[in-house]
């Protein structure tokens, strides 16, 4: 369980960077869903009774993405597809973990957020190449 919450802790240990106010609106919408990733971090996901903190701070990843999507338009459309796909991913483990918390659940949602971390990271990069 420790490399799970290693695991979580370095994938989405993203850095922030800041768009200025002439830049596309995407810049600023990559920048809050960075922060809301960032806050899912700080969940200590092999807690079964932490899953209730993971469910909200999902919720502003969830919020933040849509806003990114929004923004993108279809410049980021491979980036923001492979993200949208690790977020639903994410959801459905973590619901399992709630609902049978095990070992092996716990893995599964801690593997699953590694992977929106990755998919997290590669969107910010291409967004902020841009800003």
């Amino acid at each position: 369980m420790k490399t799970a919450i290693a695991l979580t802790a370095l994938v989405l240990a993203l850095p922030l960077s800041a768009c200025s106010e002439d830049e596309p609106a995407v810049c600023g919408s990559v920048d809050e869903l960075q922060a809301s990733a960032e806050d899912v971090r700080d969940v200590d996901i092999t807690a079964s009774d932490d899953l209730t903190d993971l469910q909200s701070a999902l919720q502003a990843v969830e919020s933040d993405f849509a806003d990114v999507k929004t923004d993108a338009e279809a410049e980021f459309s491979a980036p923001v597809d492979a993200v949208e796909s690790s977020l639903a991913a994410l959801r459905t483990s973590v619901e399992a973990a709630e609902s049978t918390p095990t070992p092996e659940t716990l893995a599964a949602a801690a593997s699953a957020l590694s992977d929106l971390g990755t998919e997290v990271q590669t969107l910010v990069d291409d967004v902020t190449s841009t800003c």
